[in-house]
């Protein structure tokens, strides 16, 4: 159950929510336990009737209109419009906001790992601290929701362990009720307000409020995940007070790293100008390398759950495709039995026909395979192109008997183009067919008249 200190006193006219639990509240929220109390009023678990089932349970947050301030109206109203604009993993997520009788609510995102000042007294009566691990991955989130509502100008002013929630062991920082929007980058907050234990000096000197006293907070929450108690202490407030503006700021145990610590000192430096904004926070090299170790981190455990999904959904299709596989089978087996004795008799044969024009298709297809790829060997074994070089040129006469006695190794007939010769002939013997031999013998004459002719020019 979340821990909450801060209580509301609603007047004798106000008629909260919880007793009328059993109702719709705004068509489709039930109440269904009282976590607590918080700044501007009461907090319940609530089931929302119209969504999904992973995301049914919320947090209802009511606040009394009626019986509100003018100022307090408007905080209640600021605290649904900054919640709307943001949208951070580490950021408790802002659903809708509306108006229920004489109530205020605000529907947000529920964190069932509690809040992290739970967690903290839970560990340190048990006698454990948080792993050193778990402490970098949880601060560097805060760091990352912490800048990303400095960067549009939004102050939380109540960073506190109470104040930030888990979530699947993921920090988000909730409970906006005195949060303001800074309208120029000069604009100081000077409102008194926050938990002592980590106000800032400049805040409860009355010296304005910037994001840098966010940082101070930060700071304070960070020591406190590491050593269990606040990083000033005291018998009562104001001892509290005079620490926190005049002794110097704590260091961690040795058992942390010297850079976390100097990390620490420079988020509780007095003078607001010394400390260093989130952003550079997280560009500073220690913070910068457990960043990109978290997000290797991260990425290897996205990649297996969707090595996991994928799996999952495979093994769903293939359930999927042997559950109609099985009912076709069942449905052809019914129309079987449907049949008379005459019609099954003939079914049978027209499967046994089937099968064997399948194998004598398969079988011709195989012949026909095998007599193509024999053909191509007695080609590739039997067929050469003939070889005689006709254009090489030479100063002497190119006589038949060279032209013709050429050696052709081709046995194909056909393919050549010869006819058949007489039974006299030796078989096995090529014989050019008369065209081409009178082609190549017409080619010889020519160029031997041309050698004639270019020696009786030169004489």
């Amino acid at each position: 159950m979340l821990r909450f200190q801060e209580i509301v006193n609603h007047g004798p006219s106000f008629t909260p929510i919880s007793t009328c639990s059993k109702a719709l509240i705004a068509g489709r929220y039930t109440v269904q336990q009282k976590l607590g109390r918080g700044s501007f009023g009461t907090v319940y678990l609530v089931k929302d009737k119209k969504a999904k089932d992973e995301e049914q349970l919320k947090v209802l947050k009511e606040t009394s209109v009626g019986d509100l301030k003018p100022d307090e109206t408007v905080e209640a109203n600021l605290e649904a419009l900054l919640l709307s604009r943001l949208d951070h993993p580490a950021i408790v997520k802002f659903f809708t906001s509306f108006v229920e009788g004489e109530s205020f609510c605000i529907i947000t995102e529920y964190c069932e790992g509690r809040d992290l000042d739970f967690n903290i007294q839970e560990y340190k009566e048990a006698g454990k601290v948080f792993p050193e691990s778990q402490i970098i991955e949880w601060f560097i989130q805060l760091l990352l929701g912490v800048n990303y509502m400095h960067e549009r100008r939004i102050l939380h002013r109540d960073l506190k362990a109470k104040n930030i929630f888990l979530k699947n062991n993921f920090l988000k920082i909730g409970d906006f009720g005195v949060s303001r929007l800074l309208m120029g980058s000069c604009d100081l907050a000077t409102t008194f307000t926050g938990t002592p234990f980590y106000m800032s000096p400049e805040a409860l000197q009355h010296q304005g409020y910037d994001t840098k006293s966010d940082i101070w907070s930060l700071g304070c929450i960070l020591y406190e995940m590491c050593c269990l108690e606040h990083a000033f202490t005291g018998h009562n407030f104001l001892s509290v007070v005079l620490k926190i503006v005049e002794d110097d700021a704590p260091s961690l145990p040795d058992s942390y790293p010297r850079k976390l610590n100097t990390v620490l000192h420079s988020m509780l430096s007095k003078d607001p100008a010394m400390r260093p904004s989130a952003a550079e926070i997280l560009r500073s090299s220690y913070i910068d390398g457990q960043l990109q170790n978290m997000k290797c981190k991260f990425t290897n455990m996205i990649k297996e759950d969707q090595v996991l999904n994928s799996q999952k959904e495979a093994a769903h299709i293939i359930t999927a495709m042997q559950k109609k596989v099985h009912l076709q089978t069942l449905r052809a087996l019914s129309e079987v039995q449907k049949m008379t004795p005459r019609e099954r008799m003939r079914l049978r044969k027209l499967n046994i026909a089937d099968e064997k024009a399948k194998k004598l298709k398969q079988l011709a297809e195989e012949k026909y395979q095998e007599n193509l790829k024999r053909m191509q060997e007695l080609r590739s074994r039997n067929f050469h192109q003939v070889n005689i070089d006709v254009l090489h040129e030479s100063d002497q006469p190119i006589s038949e008997h060279l032209i013709t006695s050429q050696p052709v190794t081709s046995l194909d007939y056909l393919s050549v183009g010869c006819k058949k010769q007489a039974d006299s002939e030796t078989p096995g013997r090529l014989c050019m067919s008369d065209p081409m031999e009178h082609d190549l013998r017409t080619l010889a004459s020519m160029k031997q008249a041309c050698s004639l002719r270019s020696k009786t020019s030169i004489h």
